[in-house]
C-alpha cells in the first residue's frame, strides 16, 4: 500500500497532510513525496516526518502536476496507490477504508471518497462537513452530451463531445463515476500503470481533471472506478486557502482551464476513445456564451495544439 503526496510551496501544510498519514490505523507500507522545489522549506517538513513514515522522495525538476503525479505512479511499488493533496488532511481510518473497499469491491480498481472542508484558525485545524466541491448539475438529456459506451451505466460519465456528464450525485452508497479528485482517490496499480499522463498534458499549465484521464486508462484496461459516500467512505478535509491552481481570476485563468477541457477530446481520442467530432463542436460553441473571450481563444489553441 503506497500514499502518493504531489507537494510544491505547501512547507505551511505538510506538517497537517504529514501529521494525519501518520496517525493511521493502518500505516502505510510507504509513502512516496513528489516534491518540486520552491525554497520555502518543504524538504526541512519532510525530514522532520522521516522518523515517523517510510518516505521516498521524489524530486520533480521542472514540469507540471500530471507529469508530478506521473511520477508518483511510477515510483510507487505498492498494488494500491492513494492520493492525497498536500494540503488535506485524512482521517485516522483513511487508509484502512480504502484497504476494506477495494476488498469488498472486487471489480473497482479506482476509489474516490468525499472532500470537505478545513479552516486554520491561530495554526489549529478546524473541519467542518461543508463540501469543498459543488457536485457537478445534472447534464441535460441531449445528444452531444450522450455518455461514451464505456460509461453508459456511470453516475457521471465522459462524454461522446469529451466533456463530462453527470446525474444527480447519491448521498449515500457506491455508485459508478468517472468523478475521482486527487485529493481524495485511490487506484489499484495496474490499473493505471502505463498511461501516458504526462505526455497527454504536456502542453497545460493547470492540468485540469488529469484524474479522469487516469480513469479512463484503467477503464480502457476493463476496470471500474467508484465514488463511496457514507459511514464506509474515506474521509478528507482539504484546508481552505487562497493558493491553488484551479481557483483564480482573470484571462489566462480562464484561458488555461478551458483549454484543458476542450483538449480532453483529444486526448481521449489518443487513447482511442469514440468521440465524437460533431458532439465536439456543438458543445464547444454551447460553452462560447460564458467568458467568450477566453473561451474561444483557448478552443482555437486546443484544436491547434490538440494536447
Amino acid at each position: 500500500m503506497s500514499v502518493a503526496i504531489v507537494t510544491y510551496r505547501r512547507a505551511w501544510a505538510l506538517p497537517y497532510s504529514l501529521s494525519s498519514i501518520a496517525s493511521q490505523t493502518r500505516k502505510p507500507d510507504e509513502v512516496i513525496i513528489v516534491l518540486k522545489p520552491s525554497g520555502d522549506g518543504s524538504e526541512e517538513v519532510i525530514s522532520k516526518f522521516s522518523s515517523q513514515l517510510p518516505i521516498k522522495l521524489v524530486i520533480q525538476g521542472k514540469g507540471n502536476p500530471a507529469q508530478a503525479y506521473q511520477m508518483a505512479i511510477n515510483s510507487a511499488s505498492g498494488d494500491i496507490i492513494l492520493f492525497i493533496d498536500d494540503d488535506a488532511v485524512a482521517e485516522e481510518r483513511w487508509v484502512e477504508k480504502y484497504v476494506e473497499l477495494f476488498k469488498s469491491l472486487p471489480d473497482a480498481d479506482e476509489i474516490g471518497g468525499p472532500i470537505y472542508t478545513a479552516y486554520l484558525n491561530n495554526n489549529v485545524l478546524v473541519k467542518t462537513w461543508s463540501h469543498f466541491h459543488l457536485p457537478p448539475k445534472p447534464t441535460r438529456k441531449i445528444f452531444y452530451k450522450k455518455p461514451l459506451l464505456e460509461f453508459s451505466d456511470y453516475v457521471s460519465w465522459l462524454s461522446i463531445s469529451g466533456f463530462r456528464g453527470s446525474k444527480d450525485i447519491p448521498k449515500e452508497g457506491m455508485f459508478k463515476s468517472i468523478g475521482l479528485i486527487g485529493a481524495n482517490m485511490g487506484f489499484r496499480r495496474k490499473a493505471i500503470v502505463g498511461c501516458p499522463l504526462a505526455m497527454l498534458y504536456r502542453k497545460s499549465r493547470k492540468c485540469l481533471h488529469f484524474e479522469q484521464i487516469l480513469v479512463y486508462c484503467a477503464k480502457r484496461k476493463g476496470f471500474d472506478s467508484y465514488e463511496v459516500r457514507g459511514s464506509q467512505a474515506p474521509v478528507v478535509w482539504h484546508i481552505a486557502h487562497s493558493q491553488s491552481l484551479t481557483r483564480g481570476e482573470g484571462f489566462w485563468h480562464e484561458f488555461w482551464l478551458h483549454y484543458d477541457s476542450v483538449a480532453h477530446y483529444w486526448r481521449l481520442k489518443a487513447l482511442g476513445a469514440k468521440v465524437s467530432l460533431l458532439a465536439h463542436i456543438i458543445e464547444c460553441l454551447v460553452r462560447l456564451r460564458k467568458r467568450t473571450p477566453a473561451h474561444l481563444i483557448a478552443t482555437l489553441y486546443a484544436w491547434l495544439v490538440k494536447y
